[in-house]
């Protein structure tokens, strides 16, 4: 193949797997605005109510490891295809739930094909693109972004046009379908990078390196928590404490993923140059302070302005921890972001609980006073020892 119909395969395939990562986080963030409704319809209260929200994140509690490790011993295709086809499939599934029981259990397993989506994707854009990895990763992300924006938008005006909660999941799921034949259709006829070809490289078991991607999970953990509880319960705060419209609390809220949508490939760039766990601390530190300014506003112009800024800040964080993971971990990078996204998410997903229980008995602010911004802090702190343990510079420095 030549390197002009090489180079269109794989942007082809980029914009294919950008609206992947579109629908990817559109399916997980419908979930708030209809929370009140569900609450109605199951006859249940805040706290089931989150754990239901975090369904999908136990589900994809352990799976990153397993989906990287097939990934780098047998390449992206099949775990990246297998995953979209799946989540959006059991998206449509959940729409048609008859309980809360069976409603948690459908977004239970959706998480489980999540994580055969987004970190073989996340390996095999570094690997098609090195000439300029953060950049390219955090374009693709901003995929991601913008369905924390379509997610929440969609939902609450679907539910406000058809008095349904069964709507967003069965419009979304049907739409991530079409999405997942457009990737195989456009899956590039290209040999990106050389992957080390086993299936558990010991490498990863050295002291360094396992105390280098602790720290990497506790910096994700974080920022996880603080993002993910702020998507899911600021939409149900402003529609029962700031008495919005279920369209308004969804369209305010959906104003991070804009703002993470611009953030990702400006940050990216950023990030390769003044070095990616630098440009995170920083960025996890701005984003605390604007949950901080966005609950303390006054009125909608100066709320939607806070949460705009904070999705741009916080895109530096997780978009350089993966592309430096990635880096420094090259010949097994799969096998290692599936290391620190499954142990962020072995206590992120404990965020949304904690914030329906906080909510039920205090408030929806209190718990997000007390939850998001704490974390977004939290995240800059547990870059710092990052630091101590590579001294090689940021690119390689494996050891």
């Amino acid at each position: 193949m030549s390197v002009q119909g090489e180079r269109s395969g794989r942007m082809a395939f980029f914009v294919m797997g950008w609206l992947g990562m579109l629908f990817y986080f559109t399916q997980r963030w419908i979930f708030g605005p209809l929370i009140p409704s569900l609450m109605e319809a199951f006859r249940a209260d805040s706290t089931t109510l989150g754990l239901i929200g975090s369904a999908s994140m136990w589900g994809y509690m352990f799976i990153p490891i397993v989906a990287g490790m097939m990934s780098d011993r047998f390449g992206r295709k099949q775990a990246i295809l297998l995953g979209i086809a799946g989540f959006s499939g059991l998206t449509v599934v959940s729409g048609l739930a008859g309980s809360a029981g069976q409603l948690f259990w459908t977004r239970f397993f959706t998480g489980t094909m999540e994580a055969f989506y987004f970190v073989p994707l996340t390996a095999f854009t570094l690997e098609l693109f090195p000439e300029r990895p953060a950049f390219f990763l955090g374009l693709l992300i901003s995929g991601s972004s913008m369905g924390w924006f379509v997610g929440p938008a969609v939902a609450g005006w679907l539910l406000d046009a058809t008095g349904t909660w069964r709507s967003p999941f069965l419009v979304v799921g049907s739409a991530g379908l079409v999405v997942a034949f457009l990737q195989w259709r456009f899956w590039p006829d290209v040999r990106p990078g050389v992957r080390s070809g086993l299936f558990f490289d010991r490498g990863i078991l050295l002291p360094g390196n396992m105390l280098m991607l602790l720290f990497l999970g506790l910096v994700l953990t974080c920022q996880m928590a603080s993002e993910f509880g702020f998507s899911m319960w600021f939409p149900v705060y402003l529609r029962t404490q700031v008495l919005m419209s279920a369209t308004g609390a969804g369209m305010l809220t959906g104003f991070f993923g804009i703002g993470q949508a611009i953030g990702r490939p400006v940050m990216g760039i950023v990030s390769d140059r003044a070095g990616y766990r630098r440009t995170g601390a920083a960025a996890s530190i701005a984003m605390g302070i604007f949950f901080m300014l966005a609950l303390s506003a006054a009125n909608t112009p100066q709320r939607l302005l806070f949460t705009l800024i904070a999705g741009f800040a916080g895109t530096a964080a997780t978009g350089g921890l993966w592309t430096f993971t990635g880096l420094a971990f090259a010949s097994f990078k799969g096998l290692a972001l599936g290391i620190i996204v499954t142990l962020a998410y072995c206590t992120a997903s404990l965020s949304p609980i904690a914030m329906g229980y906080i909510g039920g008995h205090y408030s929806i602010a209190t718990a997000l006073w007390t939850v998001s911004v704490p974390c977004a802090f939290g995240a800059a702190a547990f870059v710092l020892p990052t630091f101590l343990l590579c001294r090689n510079g940021e690119k390689g420095c494996k050891q």
